[in-house]
């Protein structure tokens, strides 16, 4: 009987925390934002947003990924002193969907970081979930570098 009690006790515990149909949901679509713009002006935007060398450049496909990333060399959040691990590395992929949304252009961004440690050079890498803060940041990069070339556009038609 004890033998039967503990395995169960023990396969309890080897088991990863449950996410919710909730949490994924709402993991899912913080990833993602729609922007009203043509999809040549998005995809523009989406390549000056990322300040990282690419390693995947198909507009046809929607899909902008870059080169693995090392975390001395990319992003730190703003008011954080320490600097990250040498073993993490991540890479940044954008997949863009064009569509119509009320007879008007529109984009759906969805920008994906993956993170992975690597402890020593046998282990297989360790996977790390993101913090969501560079995904928002190169949302915002994108947006405004739409409103940007947007302004340009019209103060160059009103020079005219």
């Amino acid at each position: 009987m004890l033998p039967f009690f503990m395995f169960f006790v023990w396969a309890g515990c080897a088991q990863e925390p449950v996410q919710t149909r909730k949490e994924k949901v709402i993991r899912k679509f913080v990833n993602q934002k729609v922007f009203y713009f043509p999809y040549d002006s998005v995809w523009r935007a989406a390549q000056l947003a990322l300040k990282y060398p690419i390693a995947i450049n198909n507009m046809d496909n929607g899909v902008l990924e870059t080169d693995l990333v090392k975390a001395d060399d990319g992003f730190l959040a703003p008011g954080e002193a320490k600097t990250p691990s040498s073993g993490v590395r991540y890479k940044i992929t954008l997949v863009l969907a064009k569509g119509r949304v009320d007879n008007r252009d529109s984009v759906r961004v969805t920008v994906s970081k993956v993170i992975e440690k690597k402890r020593d050079f046998f282990s297989d890498p360790e996977s790390l979930v993101s913090d969501g803060l560079e995904e928002m940041t190169i949302f915002y990069r994108i947006e405004r570098e739409l409103l940007i070339d947007e302004a340009l556009k019209k103060n160059a038609k009103q020079t005219k």
